[in-house]
């Protein structure tokens, strides 16, 4: 079908009934499962519901994955770019400072080496290597008032790269050196100490207070600090949400085509969106998933906040509508239309733009032939 065109929709208004119905406070479920062959209009009635979202009425952040855009699918290589298009979907405000710091903290800067931090901070990080043990790294973080935990890394290499990548982005490099002095004061920290003061400009906070997203990918030596990285991102980010929410009152998800998904997302959705969703983490979000085959959750015990349903072939006079009254054709069997075409929309849609289509006539060339 062709793009979405609010002034051709037609029909559906039984399920976009039941979409506001979802958003209503009172009502329990907040999952609706619809399930439907291609050119039913599964798109179409996403990007109704969106725009229901987005009018002025409503007001309700709203986000819209669709699992056939090659651009979308490229940017879902792991959990970590789902989460930063979810983001971005949602308007990148800086209600997610918190997730941007946290996905800093735990992944590598993709700057060039010549001006990363490792570059910029190798005094200092050689320095810390040489003249502290991780016991002593742990003592220095607890100074900070830094959670040691949550520093990325369980070798004293990797400990103090994050020490430092979280001490930078706090702007608290001053005091960290300032620590490593009284407690290293025989040691000459100048040289650190200007290379820090030589980078401040480069990484200084904007002036909007926001903190940026630095587009590293998640750094871990081993897989157990991985899924750590991942547990601490997607706490981050419903962490997020649910500031949100407070504000907003409700966030809504959108998925489209996810028998095109990749593992990463159905997995994601599955074992972290809507497991919160069960267990109340993200009381106020309500989720829409489309697809020609949409996933059983019955594993994952939310059937009692999951409604299913499917899309019906358009009615003879859901076709009389569409093309009289929206795409302005007259003069045509519908009848035949219908037995045509199934009255399936993408096949009606198709047949209009056919009509609807000014026919040339034949070049000159052929007038005397």
């Amino acid at each position: 079908m062709s793009n979405y065109d609010q002034i051709l929709f037609v029909d559906r208004e039984k399920k976009v009934r039941g979409f506001q119905k979802l958003l209503e406070p009172t009502t329990r479920q907040a999952v609706m499962l619809i399930e439907a062959p291609r050119d039913m209009g599964k798109t179409w009635l996403l990007s109704k519901m969106q725009h229901h979202c987005q009018e002025q009425t409503a007001r309700i952040p709203v986000a819209i994955i669709d699992f056939r855009n090659p651009r979308e699918i490229h940017e879902i290589q792991d959990m970590l770019g789902l989460i930063r298009l979810l983001r971005r979907k949602l308007g990148d405000t800086p209600h997610f400072n918190d997730l941007n710091a946290t996905i800093n903290s735990v992944t590598s800067s993709p700057v060039a080496a010549g001006q990363g931090t490792d570059a910029q901070r190798g005094t200092l990080r050689q320095m810390m290597e040489q003249a502290f043990s991780l016991d002593d790294i742990q003592s220095i973080a607890f100074d900070l008032k830094f959670d040691y935990e949550n520093l990325s890394g369980t070798t004293k290499t990797a400990k103090i790269r994050a020490l430092i990548q979280t001490s930078e982005r706090l702007q608290r490099l001053a005091d960290l050196i300032t620590i490593c002095r009284q407690m290293r004061p025989n040691l000459d920290w100048s040289q650190a100490e200007q290379e820090v003061g030589e980078g401040e400009t480069a990484v200084s906070t904007p002036s909007d207070t926001r903190i940026l997203d630095q587009n590293g990918q998640i750094w871990a030596d081993t897989e157990m600090e991985r899924r750590r990285a991942e547990r601490l991102i997607n706490d981050a980010f419903f962490a997020c949400l649910e500031t949100i929410m407070q504000e907003t009152r409700q966030i809504v998800l959108l998925f489209d085509s996810m028998e095109e998904a990749p593992d990463t997302a159905e997995q994601w959705i599955r074992n972290e969106l809507l497991l919160r969703l069960r267990d109340g983490q993200i009381q106020e979000a309500v989720i829409i998933i489309t697809g020609r085959k949409t996933p059983d959750l019955t594993d994952l015990d939310i059937k009692h906040l999951t409604v299913q349903t499917d899309l019906e072939p358009f009615t003879e006079e859901h076709v009389r509508e569409y093309f009289e009254e929206r795409r302005k054709l007259s003069g045509l069997d519908i009848r035949t239309i219908v037995l045509t075409s199934g009255g399936v929309p993408g096949a009606l849609a198709m047949m209009a733009d056919r009509a609807t289509t000014t026919r040339q006539d034949d070049d000159d060339f052929f007038s005397d032939l």
